[in-house]
């Protein structure tokens, strides 16, 4: 798992990079590289070995259209979740096609991420939700984020939420890095989980004895659009996350200000950059 867990933040840390349009370019401005077959032994090879491979299939400064076949293998693997390695170990087969999707960067690959998180599944372990979640950032990760991420809005906020509360968040904080500023009040929500002012939120989520990855995502997201370092601690002092919380939510839905009555809007330090769609 260690070994994938590098994969994974080299899957994250890319998101924001940038290619020069050239040649043979998609229309999101990658080069478009050779169409790629999946091995025949992506499920059960080692976590090092998963490593290894796709670092080397799936190059950051391309966009890497997947053969209709391994497609297919990939959108039925984002429902299996697990899949049994040598012995008794099990391996996270739902993260290891979100992560061969995402890093594929071809829009035919986030349609299928998409649309897996639209099914709005509710699995039945806590460990369920960990293909979904890395789905969610995977979409981040790919060239103009903005035109992915408006279909990640109605999993975050609104009528018809995704169930499961880490979904949800990395949901809404792709959103947010696409400039989708109205996931903020969720975000601020999930914040101020187990403290004296979030007894006053009005809900429409359900709140686990485990929400700790789930609270202290939200606060990474929400400090990287206001442009302030992160130092909320998930396991800090009911007073301490408090007081992040407000600190944030200053930051981000200030009081307007007032000119001959007319309420004007405060930009934050990253809509400045990536407008509001």
């Amino acid at each position: 798992m260690l070994a994938l867990g590098r994969v994974f933040g080299l899957l994250m840390l890319a998101g924001c990079s940038s290619a020069r349009r050239g040649q043979g370019s998609t229309e999101v401005g990658l080069p478009r590289a050779s169409v790629l077959v999946l091995p025949a032994d992506w499920r059960t090879s080692s976590p090092a070995e998963f490593e290894a491979w796709i670092l080397e299939a799936l190059p950051e400064d391309r966009a890497t259209p997947l053969a209709e076949d391994s497609l297919g293998d990939l959108r039925l693997a984002l429902a299996e979740v697990t899949t049994a390695l040598d012995g008794q170990r099990y391996d996270p087969l739902a993260v290891r096609a979100a992560a061969i999707l995402g890093r594929s960067r071809y829009p035919s690959s986030a349609t299928v991420l998409i649309r897996r998180l639209e099914k709005r599944e509710l699995g039945p372990e806590r460990y369920s939700d960990c293909g979904d979640t890395v789905a969610a950032a995977a979409l981040a990760r790919f060239p103009d984020p903005r035109r992915y991420a408006q279909r990640l809005v109605p999993l975050a906020v609104g009528a018809r939420p995704h169930p499961d509360l880490e979904v949800r968040v990395e949901c809404a904080a792709t959103a947010l890095h696409a400039g989708y500023a109205q996931v903020i009040p969720f975000l601020l929500q999930v914040l101020r989980i187990d403290t004296f002012a979030g007894e006053k939120d009005v809900r429409d989520f359900a709140v686990s004895p485990t929400t700790a990855w789930a609270r202290g995502r939200a606060a990474e997201a929400l400090s990287v659009f206001a442009g302030v370092p992160l130092t909320y601690r998930f396991d800090g002092s009911i007073a301490h996350r408090e007081e992040e919380a407000a600190k944030l939510e200053a930051l981000l839905l200030p009081a307007p200000s007032t000119a001959h009555g007319v309420a004007t809007p405060v930009e934050s330090s990253q809509s400045k950059s990536i407008a509001s769609p």
